[in-house]
């Protein structure tokens, strides 16, 4: 049966409106009304149901179209783009995720291979047409799942320059793509950490801008000490950082300042982490261990603050106490090819060894609160 010309206008218009995703008909109603030679139109209904396979039997072997059956599949397979797009962007439970919303839906290429090789099974035409699939659309196929629908007699010969070669470069590109997205991310990333290292070691640099420190409402302080280096009270291990103290003293608290400098040369460049002075014991009860600060992360050749505050009673402080002190922190392993520690989190998560370091006693004076 020919169509007139405005017959085939119409035909064209009524694919257009079968083809559309939002298209809202009953494909049961609509299939029974139309002539039998409106095959390509049965195949968009079939397929509005899901009978994907029986909708590319119509274009593959009754229209004789291995072309139109691909346009089918595309038109499928980019619609399955769009719903997991409209997915990633909505996170509606309704698509979940990528990943679920492809086994859901199956690849959009393989019935058509099926297609091809049940409908031509005795004949070369079919396997030449699945192979031309596999080859064609490569890149949006399952190819494991492809292979495992094909004879096992065909040679491989026959797949290897149209299929297996390409699909090996194109694997073989992706995954060189994907190891220079990994390392521009991972640059990024670090950047990022050192950033942040950076911005937290200078928050702690000064007293007024410890935030944790901003709750005691210290106001200025009653004397300040100078500076002293802290020195091991026995044998240290090689990683002992440089460490310079000054104690600070208000009428409620005394505030102690250990400035550590991560410049050990046994370090080899390694980052510590949870670096913060200790005051393990005090001999009078009159001051008492009360906030430690750490530093979070102390790259190399840096210097930050830990801060300790100890709770005063100046009034009952009998001369002379004496603090046992002692440093703690962690040596991070760093990677072998950037150099960055493998761990920027500091706090109680962080990752590497600890070490434990006694120091001479800190000793505090009741004149010291007088100014």
């Amino acid at each position: 049966d020919l169509d007139s010309d405005l017959g085939k206008i119409y035909r064209s218009k009524l694919r257009r409106l079968l083809g559309w995703s939002n298209t809202r008909v009953d494909p049961d109603t609509l299939m029974s009304a139309l002539p039998a030679s409106f095959l390509r139109e049965r195949a968009l209904l079939l397929g509005q149901l899901g009978r994907h396979e029986d909708a590319l039997r119509i274009f593959y072997d009754e229209l004789k179209s291995l072309d139109l059956a691909l346009e089918y599949c595309d038109a499928r397979f980019e619609k399955q783009q769009a719903q997991i797009a409209h997915g990633k962007r909505s996170h509606s439970n309704d698509f979940g995720s990528p990943r679920k919303v492809v086994e859901n839906m199956g690849c959009a290429y393989l019935p058509l291979v099926a297609v091809a090789l049940e409908c031509d099974r005795d004949s070369e035409r079919g396997i030449k047409a699945a192979i031309q699939v596999l080859s064609l659309r490569r890149e949006n196929i399952d190819r494991a799942a492809a292979l495992r629908l094909l004879p096992k007699n065909i040679p491989v010969s026959a797949l290897s320059r149209s299929f297996l070669i390409p699909a090996l470069v194109d694997s073989e590109s992706q995954a060189r793509r994907m190891t220079v997205v990994a390392s521009l991310l991972r640059t990024k990333y670090i950047s990022l950490k050192h950033a942040l290292t950076e911005a937290q070691i200078k928050s702690q640099s000064t007293l007024q801008n410890v935030p944790a420190l901003r709750s005691l409402n210290l106001g200025d302080p009653v004397y300040t000490s100078k500076p002293f280096k802290a020195r091991p009270s026995n044998v240290t291990t090689s990683h002992f950082p440089d460490i310079t103290i000054v104690k600070y003293f208000f009428p409620r608290y005394v505030i102690i300042q250990a400035m550590v400098t991560n410049s050990a040369a046994a370090l080899d460049g390694k980052t510590l982490a949870e670096v913060q002075l200790i005051v393990a014991e005090s001999s009078d009860e009159a001051l008492l261990p009360s906030i430690n600060v750490p530093i979070k992360t102390l790259p190399s050749k840096v210097t930050g603050s830990s801060w300790g505050v100890l709770a005063a009673s100046p009034q009952r402080l009998d001369g002379t106490a004496t603090l046992a002190c002692e440093l703690r922190y962690k040596v991070l392993e760093v990677d072998t090819v950037t150099g960055a520690p493998l761990s920027f989190s500091g706090g109680l998560t962080s990752t590497g060894r600890p070490f434990v370091e006694e120091i001479q006693d800190i000793e505090i004076r009741r004149a010291e609160f007088d100014g």
